[in-house]
């Protein structure tokens, strides 16, 4: 049954012989909406919701007041504090002895005299598994069979029974039958539902994406849809271009909400797309599992929208969607930076129906290109201008005339340039999954990348030289170093850091005298990374040498303090 008709169900309801159903259905299909939507303006209808209620005592009176709220203005006059008093008067018993609920029935007897109606009072008990560990099901189902035994008063259960666990779940299951006469299954969300949610706009360009994936959770799509909204508020409506399009901003929203909610940030569908290479899927699970989010991309684009954007360069933003979506940070302007170079890029004549003389003459504007760069330029920018040069260089059997060497020498400034210590190496890192559709330029941006990662270890290691001679100690930086010891390979990368360490009696101040803790968590830090490069790199008694290199020092032998705190270093 298809959550819309619940609402014909309850219609229904209203003249069956049934005093007692359940509707059932797992979170998000959309049960709650459409009860609401029939309870809405009537008055022979309360709707209760279960969610952390801890006793029958918090639900029947909830339902007093649903049935005085919704009587006709003036008929009840007592004052709230009178009827509470007639609660202390409300017992309930169950299994072997009865509930009573004496206020309702009186007040329901009250009401249809003053109305003079026999009509049907229907109340609705919603969330049953979201209820209060401590409120019973025994005790729920005890209240919906009493007061379905009242004249004219019928009940309904909803309920994601999939969600109940443990004892609820065995109990409800052994009572269900006792206390439901009648199940409704909805197994499926109603057909106009995410179209309704999220307007026809969205729903046309990731309706066929969704239509993929089996998942009833509405949810998914209301919290796209507010997501979507949330982008489009911070960055505005004037970004879109026929390059960076409204359309490609929809299908990265919806794919960071649906992997976040529905496959709990897991690559689940690795293990089902068996066409792609083993060697494929194995290096986006390292990507993952190393904390890479090109991984994470990269599985999103293939495996979630399967490649379907209309402009691949859009990919570059979608790490920025995806984190903001699952951490709430962003930043503007690092997002309208990008999404400017892809609306400012302009692609040479070199497509497909273009002239053999048009292309080759932006195969040599590339080439120039490269060679008068000022070092301003985005690095994602000038992999770009490549990828298309490389292409037609092969499709054409011409040779571009500079080899990734010569490559890597015209753009050390723009790899400076792009060095940020504030983020990780790898954030600094260009994204291979986004250039990796031809084999040469798949090296090319390898080769870029291993070029940033020394630049980032070079500009690291003068970072911590300055917060050492300026004393400020800002030890973010060191753990940084410390966590990477163990991804340097580069036989040169090791020796510069080795040779700086000796060079600056290994970066550590000497803790005598009135120190802070920044101070101190410095010390530990450059004991920490000594340790490191000894393990990891197998320089033989390094951290013996350290050891020895402070207490030789000349003013160990007359400072107290100072020996006690090397101790106490040493032996952590």
């Amino acid at each position: 049954m298809k959550a819309n008709e619940i609402v014909t169900v309850l219609n229904h309801f209203n003249w069956s012989k049934y005093r007692r159903v359940l509707i059932d259905g797992t979170w998000g299909i959309g049960k709650t909406r459409y009860v609401s939507e029939f309870e809405k303006d009537q008055s022979h209808v309360s709707y209760v919701s279960l969610f952390g209620k801890k006793d029958i005592d918090s639900i029947i009176q909830e339902i007093y007041f649903q049935i005085i709220e919704k009587a006709p203005l003036g008929m009840y006059k007592k004052s709230y504090r009178v009827l509470r008093e007639k609660f202390k008067n409300v017992t309930f018993r169950y299994q072997g002895f009865t509930i009573s609920v004496p206020l309702i029935e009186d007040l329901h007897k009250s009401l249809n005299k003053e109305l003079g109606s026999k009509g049907t009072y229907i109340i609705i008990f919603d969330d049953l598994e979201r209820k209060h560990h401590n409120l019973k099901i025994t005790e729920i189902l005890g209240l919906l069979d009493s007061l379905s035994k009242i004249e004219n008063i019928k009940t309904v259960l909803i309920a994601a029974t999939d969600q109940l666990k443990g004892k609820d779940k065995t109990t409800f299951i052994d009572y269900k039958e006792k206390s439901i006469d009648r199940t409704y299954k909805i197994d499926d969300y109603a057909d106009n539902a995410p179209v309704d949610i999220l307007g026809k706009q969205i729903w046309e360009v990731i309706g066929e994406t969704a239509k993929n994936f089996d998942f009833k959770n509405l949810r998914t799509f209301e919290k796209t849809y507010m997501f979507i909204k949330e982008v489009i508020q911070i960055l505005g409506k004037d970004i879109f271009t026929d390059k960076f399009t409204r359309d490609d901003l929809y299908r990265m929203c919806f794919a960071s909400v649906f992997f976040n909610i529905e496959h709990k940030n897991e690559m689940r569908l690795l293990d089902t797309e068996k066409k792609d290479s083993d060697l494929r899927n194995a290096d986006l699970r390292n990507a993952v599992y190393k904390g890479s989010d090109s991984g994470v991309i990269a599985y999103l684009y293939e495996y979630i929208l399967k490649k379907n954007m209309d402009n691949v360069m859009s990919k570059n933003v979608f790490h920025h969607i995806k984190n903001w979506y699952v951490t709430g940070t962003y930043s503007r302007d690092d997002i309208l930076s990008v999404i400017a170079s892809i609306n400012s890029f302009e692609e040479k004549p070199g497509n497909f129906y273009s002239s053999e003389k048009e292309i080759l003459k932006m195969i040599e504007h590339t080439k120039a290109y490269i060679l008068h760069l000022n070092g301003t330029e985005k690095v994602d920018d000038i992999i770009n201008h490549l990828s298309i040069a490389f292409f037609w260089c092969e499709a054409l059997s011409v040779d571009f005339g500079m080899s990734n060497e010569g490559v890597l020498k015209n753009i050390k400034g723009n790899v400076s340039n792009r060095i940020e210590l504030e983020k990780s190496q790898y954030q600094n890192e260009v994204d291979i999954f986004f250039h990796s559709e031809s084999k040469k330029v798949g090296e090319l941006t390898r080769a870029i990348n291993d070029t940033i990662k020394m630049e980032y270890q070079k500009q690291l290691i003068q970072k911590i030289k300055d917060c050492y001679i300026e004393k400020t100690y800002q030890v973010r930086y060191l753990r940084e170093l410390t966590d990477l010891v163990n991804s340097i390979y580069d036989q040169s990368n090791r020796t510069y850091i080795l040779r700086s360490l000796n060079e600056h009696q290994y970066f550590f101040p000497i803790p005598s005298g009135n120190i802070n803790e920044n101070f101190w968590f410095w010390c530990i830090q450059i004991k920490l990374l000594v340790s490191a490069i000894e393990a990891r790199w197998g320089v033989e008694n390094y951290s013996n040498d350290f050891k020895e290199y402070l207490f030789k020092l000349d003013e160990i032998e007359e400072d107290r303090l100072l020996k006690y705190r090397l101790k106490t270093l040493f032996e952590r």
